[in-house]
């Protein structure tokens, strides 16, 4: 495919470009609610490519577990293979062989975020704000949604830090973004083992009208509900089937709370929703992070802090019940918003909560640690047009709890601070971020 010439439809360079060019994002979603369907049909094109070229039809795209394996695989850091250029290696990564992705953005306690976020839109970033129809300019308008754990922690991250052209708006020209996106799409697969995706048509009915090819150059235009089941498409994980397990009222109800904050711009009050902004004009530093006071009502967030634990140890091996007795009590959000950034590849942003002596040496298992988000791609856009300033949510939660679950004095104040720190070592400048305002939402059922 990488000998094909670009103006051949089935070729390396001209798959890539449907994904972007050296001037900008094309026809991919980031930051809202297609952005999985849609790169589970772009990995699913490449696959279709690879059986029909070579002959083997039972071929399967390997995905990079980067949790267990934290280095680049070794098929991918040889300049050669059988005395011949490795067509798997990209000579412009700054990742090097022996580098390894740090826990905040791929270890197992950032999966088990990932993998109890509900409902889909925390889960696999949220609509875009004010859709009201299956327009196609709906699919591409970067930044329009709110990014959640699973795109704005792993996702980003692993793009920046790879680097290169992984880095950016051309990342699909690097072999390794197959991989990357591979994993992706099996923690949405293991995500459906016990969750179910969004039942909106606004989701479910849009169509990606000529976004990808089948194997003989006709377009393929496949609907998000096209894009559930990997077997159906032809390969697997080897997970469980999705189950039709009925759903507790109280999970159920929750969820219907979480999706009325994305389908509702600017709510602050509404049944079970108290919605508390905090404007900003501030950036936050390598050296000075950005702290926000929020001003809440001192009832809810005694209400959170004072939550009672999940459940015994027993009980938590069972999915359902844990997330029925979560679900129990009200649940705090901050909804980080349009974030401007500099120096992104090179930087991860920290969040924390009221802590006191925050600098560069606060370790991430400080109890103030809220969780690691990263931006790819930022103001590169799709077309030419400029991109809008990217949205990020995280549960405050358990920080809460462990912060304040034994004040005896609290106020009605959570401070939100935002920490950029370095990605990896000799990573250039570190950069900086600047919210327009900070959303702190208390959830209830």
């Amino acid at each position: 495919m990488k000998q094909t010439p670009a103006s051949k439809a089935i070729s390396w360079a001209n798959f890539a470009a449907i994904h972007g060019n050296a001037n900008a994002f094309n026809l991919c979603p980031h930051g809202n609610w297609y952005f999985l369907p849609w790169h589970r049909a772009f990995l699913l094109m490449y696959e279709r490519t690879v059986r029909q070229l070579t002959g083997h039809n039972d071929f399967a795209l390997p995905y990079w577990d980067w949790t267990a394996d934290r280095q680049l695989p070794a098929a991918f850091t040889q300049p050669t293979w059988n005395g011949k250029p490795n067509p798997l290696y990209e000579s412009q990564r700054s990742m090097s062989p022996t580098d390894s992705l740090p826990d905040e953005i791929v270890g197992q306690g950032v999966i088990a975020t990932i993998l109890g976020e509900t409902p889909f839109e925390t889960f696999g970033t949220s609509r875009p704000s004010g859709q009201n129809s299956l327009d196609q300019s709906w699919i591409n308008c970067e930044g329009c949604g709110v990014s959640g754990t699973l795109e704005a922690t792993p996702h980003n991250n692993v793009h920046n830090i790879v680097g290169g052209l992984m880095g950016g708006t051309q990342s699909a020209l690097d072999p390794i973004f197959m991989m990357h996106h591979c994993n992706i799409d099996r923690i949405w697969g293991v995500w459906n083992v016990n969750n179910q995706n969004s039942n909106d048509p606004l989701w479910t009915d849009m169509t990606f009208q000529n976004n990808f090819y089948n194997p003989d150059g006709s377009f393929y235009s496949p609907k998000v509900s096209d894009m559930y089941i990997p077997e159906t498409l032809g390969y697997t994980y080897g997970l469980a089937r999705p189950a039709a397990a009925a759903v507790a009222p109280a999970v159920m109800a929750l969820g219907d709370k979480i999706k009325t904050l994305y389908a509702t711009p600017n709510v602050s009050s509404a049944a079970g929703i108290k919605t508390f902004t905090a404007p900003n004009a501030q950036q936050a530093t390598a050296t000075a992070p950005l702290d926000i006071a929020v001003e809440v009502d001192r009832s809810l967030l005694v209400a959170v802090a004072r939550l009672a634990p999940a459940g015994a140890d027993r009980e938590l091996l069972d999915f359902n019940t844990a997330r029925e007795r979560a679900a129990s009590g009200p649940r705090a959000l901050a909804f980080i918003r349009d974030v401007a950034v500099t120096q992104h590849k090179n930087t991860l942003y920290r969040v924390f909560i009221d802590c006191d002596y925050l600098s560069q040496g606060t370790p991430i298992s400080d109890p103030h640690y809220v969780g690691t988000f990263g931006i790819f791609g930022v103001h590169e856009g799709h077309g030419g047009k400029p991109a809008a300033k990217p949205s990020i949510v995280v549960d405050l939660t358990r920080a809460i709890k462990r912060v304040f679950g034994s004040a005896t004095d609290q106020t009605g104040r959570i401070r939100i601070q935002i920490l950029p720190v370095p990605n990896k070592p000799a990573a250039g400048p570190t950069g900086t971020a600047a919210p327009g305002r900070i959303e702190v939402a208390f959830v209830s059922a």
